[in-house]
């Protein structure tokens, strides 16, 4: 069966609140703009459910015209207080993928530390920015002419480098724990049985939310084999979705096939490449947390949308320049 074409958005969460782990990271809407996208996706498109999507994929089902599927990443609180009742409002399905050794909040994802600690940084009186450059100089080994120059620097590291974040947590006086048990940035055992309980599905998103890209393959085969493996036993499902963290354009997909050849308890693979055409186990999806472009009422989803279509001619043309280059 030749796949139907399938319109695939991502969130990370819907919220009123400043999130300070969060808002250093990337934009997110609030609720009242979240469900200005559900009432467009409602008037415009047919909302399909992960179940719907696989079976098409397997040639069993045929989708609908203009259907459109939505997806959470990382696990945050909010998609069971917030985006939850909203998405049960509306009758809208919608896959949840967790960062599995978040869940019950049991610790931090090293990004939203950062996010934590870009805030810090930028709230600190000029001298006691000054102290904190000096530290990083001796503690961390790396000199900065100015704050702006440091908080690039804090804002590209990675799960690699956990060491060095942590650290500058205890410099900046951020009581990780105390944050994890009092404001619990992300979902319980029992909000994402509930979650499968209400029919949404429940995916893996890596147990660290690492780059898998930049890990040797077996650890990436680890990351990816156990955070499904968690999933599953949370859940009770035989299968469940994975979706990668970052974007995978770069992970090798003969080797993406062969681990779903020998691994029957995954069922599809998620990616950010908007609408870009992959394998057949995979699924690109267009980020659509900015609220920019939503006013006076309106969803910005049309205009998100659009620009997607628009821009796919030119970004694929990029992806085969690339692949020819080896760049």
């Amino acid at each position: 069966m030749a796949h139907r074409p399938l319109l695939s958005l991502l969130y990370h969460l819907c919220s009123d609140r400043r999130l300070r782990h969060v808002d250093r990271l990337f934009p997110y809407k609030s609720a009242e703009a979240f469900e200005r996208d559900l009432a467009f996706l409602r008037e415009r498109f047919t909302p399909v459910g992960h179940d719907q999507v696989v079976a098409h994929f397997e040639g069993r089902f045929e989708l609908p015209p203009d259907a459109v599927e939505i997806s959470f990443d990382d696990g945050f609180s909010e998609c069971f207080s917030v985006a939850r009742p909203l998405l049960l409002e509306y009758g809208i399905p919608a896959t949840f993928f967790c960062v599995t050794n978040s869940i019950d909040n049991a610790s931090m994802m090293f990004r939203n530390k950062i996010s934590l600690c870009l805030n810090r940084l930028e709230e600190l009186s000029t001298g006691e920015q000054a102290r904190s450059l000096a530290w990083m100089g001796s503690e961390l080994g790396v000199v900065f002419r100015s704050l702006a120059e440091a908080m690039r620097w804090v804002d590209g590291l990675q799960h690699d480098d956990l060491d060095r974040i942590d650290a500058l947590c205890a410099r900046l006086d951020l009581d990780i724990p105390s944050i994890l048990r009092d404001e619990r940035p992300y979902l319980t055992r029992e909000q994402i049985r509930q979650l499968a309980h209400d029919g949404f599905t429940l995916g893996a998103h890596t147990c660290n939310h690492p780059r898998l890209e930049r890990l040797p393959w077996e650890q990436a085969r680890r990351e990816i084999l156990d955070s499904c493996s968690a999933m599953r036993e949370i859940t009770g499902e035989r299968r469940v979705p994975f979706a990668i963290p970052f974007g995978g354009l770069e992970l090798p997909r003969d080797s993406l096939a062969s681990l779903l050849a020998g691994e029957d308890g995954i069922s599809l693979v998620y990616d950010t490449n908007d609408l870009m055409r992959d394998r057949d186990f995979f699924v690109n999806r267009i980020q659509v947390d900015t609220p920019r472009g939503s006013w006076r009422g309106r969803s910005n989803l049309g205009l998100l949308i659009g620009r997607a279509r628009a821009l796919e001619p030119l970004r694929a043309l990029r992806r085969r320049v690339l692949r020819t280059t080896g760049s």
